[in-house]
């Protein structure tokens, strides 16, 4: 048997499956994704108005801190906003999970079932899949195998990190469906260059994400701090 692939190289992998999946099934969920912007935007406005109401009935009374808890909880209005947001939002993560799982189930059960052993993003880093001795899987075993990684995704991913310090490199998914990731035969043992490109990408999109979003705080805090001055 070959070398059982690292951590980052499968994360690098599935990232591009992920991105591709995602693609695919954006058009399945285009008219979904509609039907929900509409609902918020129409939703929304209507809440925040009606919380400068309550707040403006709360300032006027002299028991302001107690009467504004009273108001916001009991105000069938808000309630009733907040309950119909909060269905549509419930609604619109059903429609996108399911549609993303089937269509990375299609993804990957057809593609790593093939002659490749791989799908399109492990092909491209130098990664296949196989059982525990090394042989090709059937439909049925990638089938288990993607079933398999659902726990994973409702335990922070804990099950996906365990292919970084298991012995054999092999996620909790791969433990329950009896398979491994291993090197494609003729593929270096280093991660290609696309492929530490791809993470430096990906990683500075988050990091940029999370500085803009630090950034808007701050100028809150500021606006908010100038304000009550």
């Amino acid at each position: 048997m070959n070398p059982p692939a690292g951590f980052w190289r499968r994360y690098a992998a599935y990232s591009a499956d992920a991105s591709a999946i995602s693609l695919l099934a954006l058009p399945l969920l285009w008219s979904r994704l509609q039907d929900a912007w509409f609902v918020f935007d129409e939703g929304l406005p209507t809440l925040q108005s009606r919380i400068w109401e309550l707040l403006d009935l709360s300032l006027a009374r002299e028991d302001a801190p107690l009467r504004m808890l009273g108001l916001f909880t009991g105000d069938e209005v808000l309630r009733a906003g907040m309950a119909g947001l909060v269905v549509e939002l419930l609604w619109l993560a059903l429609a996108v999970s399911l549609v993303l799982f089937a269509v990375a189930a299609a993804w990957f059960i057809s593609f790593e079932s093939s002659r490749w052993q791989a799908s399109p993003g492990k092909r491209l880093l130098g990664l296949r899949v196989t059982d525990v001795h090394g042989a090709r899987c059937g439909p049925g075993r990638i089938a288990l195998r993607v079933v398999a990684g659902i726990p994973s995704w409702f335990a922070l991913h804990l099950g996906h990190a365990l292919a970084a310090w298991s012995p054999g490199k092999r996620a909790l998914h791969d433990y329950l469906a009896g398979t491994r990731v291993e090197l494609a035969p003729g593929a270096p043992a280093a991660m290609p260059p696309g492929g530490r490109s791809w993470l430096l990408l990906q990683a500075a999109l988050f990091f940029g994400a999370v500085g803009f979003i630090g950034l808007r705080y701050v100028q809150l805090i500021v606006e908010v701090a100038r304000g009550g001055l």
